[in-house]
């Protein structure tokens, strides 16, 4: 998705239609990849997001370890392929953030079996249709 950055060439902008765009770049994210965030705020302010507090960090990383990154033995095996820049940012995932024995198949195991249990009721009426 390409995002158009063109300025409108007029001199009189309506005081209902002037927005406010700030671009923004995250270099130091944990793996290392560059990111660029566009915000468009309107002229009236937007509630401010809440700070979400160290103790509130560390228990969703305890739930997200517990539920993705937990090493896991598979036993009835299938091959999967997967672009190679995903599988590189799973193996990145699971090598920095799992504990010893995480790998990129335990890791996208849980991750597709907890995609297919939040959408197993979306799914079965799709099946039906």
């Amino acid at each position: 998705m390409k995002s158009d950055n063109s300025i409108n060439s007029t001199s009189t902008v309506s005081s209902d239609n002037a927005v406010n765009s700030t671009t923004r770049t995250n270099a130091n994210n944990m793996f290392g990849n560059e990111q660029t965030v566009t915000e468009a705020t309107a002229v009236t302010e937007q509630p401010k997001q809440q700070r979400i507090g160290k103790q509130q960090r560390k228990s969703d990383f305890a739930d997200f370890k517990a539920t993705f990154l937990a090493p896991a033995k598979l036993v009835n095996r299938h091959a999967l392929n997967i672009e190679g820049d995903l599988w590189d940012q799973l193996e990145r995932v699971s090598r920095i953030l799992g504990d010893r024995g995480t790998t990129v198949s335990s890791y996208a195991n849980a991750i597709l079996a907890e995609h297919l249990k939040q959408y197993a009721d979306d799914i079965e009426i799709w099946r039906k249709l």
